[in-house]
């Protein structure tokens, strides 16, 4: 198996996990994600919503090394 399709394969590995659950990944979740502001209408959170999860799926299939990392040096940290 060739480097790069392992990386392609922990790469879709790391993607569902964050369109599964920003739980599991709340350190790169609250660096990316934008907080929806006060009074805005329905439109205006569903795009938000629509950013947030386009932002954190391309971070997280192509950098996902640094989500990884991120993740376990904020474990460290607590």
């Amino acid at each position: 198996m060739y480097v790069i399709e392992i990386y392609f394969i922990l790469g879709l590995a790391m993607l569902l996990v964050v369109l599964w659950d920003y739980k599991f990944v709340p350190k790169t979740a609250s660096w990316l994600t934008k907080k929806a502001e006060e009074g805005e209408a329905g439109f205006a959170l569903i795009v938000n919503a629509i950013r947030n999860l386009t932002l954190m799926a391309l971070f997280a299939f192509f950098l996902w090394p640094l989500v990884v990392v991120m993740e376990l040096s904020d474990k460290k940290q607590k």
